[in-house]
């Protein structure tokens, strides 16, 4: 196949990678930057735990709270809190890539993802942990560690834009490779 046939299925291929995907724009980026924001916040909250309370495992384990009403302890509450934390973390990214338009600067995709942080610390504390996480709600979750994870949180929401324009280079290349015919046997 010559270079120009290639060149022109490649063209055709890069104009159905350009429009928005559900799957690629709002899922896949909304995921991948829900589990950064997620990976983000829980090293922090293991760091926070272990200075302020001498125990690792404090922050994973009142999230476990949860479920574990009453005493959350052991590796079961653990392993709760920190798949809850990493599900609401993905289901809240992939709202706000959902949210944000595409083709958007970085800048912008930040300073978005920075108000969105301080709006789940608006709502957090306030609206879900007492009814949520009732063993959160009375160790009186200090509102400094708070404001500063959620803040970590949003400053991941931030890097949505670069990774769709990762995701979109993929799918061009992916397409780019799938448009060649097949080779002779």
């Amino acid at each position: 196949m010559d270079r120009t046939r290639q060149r022109e299925l490649q063209a055709e291929h890069a104009d159905a990678v350009a429009h928005w995907s559900l799957v690629r724009d709002v899922l896949i980026a909304g995921g991948l930057v829900g589990t950064l924001g997620a990976c983000a916040m829980a090293a922090l909250a293991l760091l926070l735990g272990g200075i302020t309370q001498g125990d690792l495992w404090y922050a994973p384990r009142l999230v476990g709270g949860v479920v574990f009403r009453d005493a959350p302890v052991g590796t079961a509450a653990v392993v709760l809190g920190f798949a809850l934390h990493f599900a609401t973390a993905g289901g809240l990214a992939t709202a706000f890539a959902m949210l944000v338009p595409r083709g958007g600067s970085a800048m912008t995709a930040m300073m978005l993802g920075l108000l969105a942080g301080l709006t789940l610390q608006a709502v957090m504390p306030v609206l879900v942990v007492p009814w949520a996480a009732p063993p959160l709600e009375r160790a009186g979750p200090p509102i400094a560690a708070f404001l500063l994870l959620h803040l970590v949180f949003g400053a991941c929401l931030g890097v949505l834009t670069p990774v769709r324009k990762a995701l979109l280079l993929l799918d061009a290349k992916r397409r780019g490779v799938r448009a060649l015919p097949e080779p002779p046997h």
